[in-house]
């Protein structure tokens, strides 16, 4: 039997028949984590790793995408992590989905260097001493860089990863050149840029990417994501 805490509550994951469990007073999952799953190529049998997890949901939603994976998810706070351990177990994926309850600063004190073939992130994006700091730490902890800042997520991101290995991102696109300058230094090609707007005639507050460790220099831009629109630069 699953533990359901009084301020928690399980809800249903689209089509998939997947189920997580969700606090109503700590930090739960947004439509960032939902593009950058839908951003990701995965192939079969691939070993992934989320650094900064959350409630799980990338894990959960990204597991059956393709056969054979092996998927880790970090979280460094106790109450979110033990929540997303529930969440695997209340879908009985324990064999494919490992959550782990650690800083991922820490993560070369527990992984051998390139051991993943993915490395997947919805990291902080507001720097400290930018913007008000919302109360509810797990909140705080997911939107600013309280437990380390992009450069942290890019060092140990070179460590994981496989030659050739991918590491898939969504951050603020005003940050856009401190997170390339960040993924050149650690020796990551920045390879795919995809743009998200809130609507069409408004300038765009997100970027996705995709960086290749090794890779060489070719930069390909997507076409943006509008997202109150049903229109993408010209697709239905």
């Amino acid at each position: 039997m699953i533990k359901i805490n009084n301020n928690e509550k399980i809800e249903e994951l689209g089509d998939k028949r997947l189920k997580i469990i969700q606090a109503s007073d700590s930090y739960r999952f947004s439509v960032d984590s939902i593009l950058l799953l839908n951003f990701i190529r995965i192939k079969n049998y691939e070993k992934i790793i989320d650094l900064g997890t959350g409630s799980g949901i990338i894990p959960l939603l990204l597991f059956g995408k393709r056969k054979g994976l092996s998927i880790y998810g970090v979280e460094i706070q106790k109450d979110l992590a033990d929540m997303a351990k529930r969440s695997v177990e209340l879908n009985k994926l324990q064999n494919g989905i490992n959550i782990i309850q650690e800083d991922f600063r820490n993560l070369k004190n527990i992984f051998k260097n390139q051991q993943f073939d993915v490395v997947v992130s919805n990291p902080p994006y507001i720097s400290l001493g930018h913007g008000k700091i919302n109360p509810l730490s797990s909140r705080a902890i997911a939107r600013h860089e309280i437990k380390g800042d992009i450069e942290d997520i890019i060092s140990v991101s070179n460590y994981l990863l496989k030659n050739k290995g991918r590491i898939y991102l969504i951050y603020r696109s005003a940050k856009l050149i401190k997170l390339v300058i960040a993924l050149k230094k650690y020796g990551i090609e920045p390879k795919v840029i995809k743009f998200i707007h809130p609507r069409p005639g408004e300038n765009a507050n997100l970027v996705l990417l995709e960086g290749i460790k090794s890779g060489k220099e070719e930069l390909k831009i997507e076409d943006p994501i509008f997202l109150n629109s049903n229109e993408k630069n010209g697709e239905k």
